[in-house]
């Protein structure tokens, strides 16, 4: 199933010297969304609103529980994160090689180097909500 809706220039919000745009369904024409009657500047704006408006909202929770998840790992094991830390700085400011990334694999591997397995979260939810 695709998208069947479309970025279009709406006529009757824009003006002579500044377009707006509003997203349309394809089959039918309807409207779906104009910004509140204002229409978007843009059209990858008006696909950017649009696509937030009707995100899936079960994905939020499900980021939210892993959030909490990070952080409650993250207070219980302290002296693992302050190693990380210490980690991402030395990288950053280039004490280790220059292909060296604080990435998901060097946490990955860093998990492992400290022993830290079966995990509730990937290294990649880990790097994205610990210093939320």
């Amino acid at each position: 199933m695709g998208k069947n809706y479309k970025a279009m220039r709406s006529p009757e919000l824009s003006t002579n010297w500044e377009a707006r745009y509003v997203v349309v369904d394809t089959d039918t024409g309807e409207i779906l969304d104009n910004a509140q009657g204002y229409g978007y500047r843009t059209a990858q704006k008006a696909y950017a609103a649009y696509g937030y408006k009707t995100r899936d909202k079960a994905k939020d929770e499900q980021k939210r529980k892993k959030r909490k998840l990070v952080k409650e790992w993250c207070k219980s094991h302290k002296d693992i994160v302050r190693c990380l830390e210490d980690d991402e700085f030395c990288i950053a400011k280039g004490s280790y090689g220059p292909d060296d990334k604080f990435n998901a694999k060097w946490v990955k591997d860093s998990f492992e180097a400290y022993g830290v397995h079966d995990l509730p979260f990937t290294a990649g939810e880990f790097l994205r909500y610990w210093k939320e």
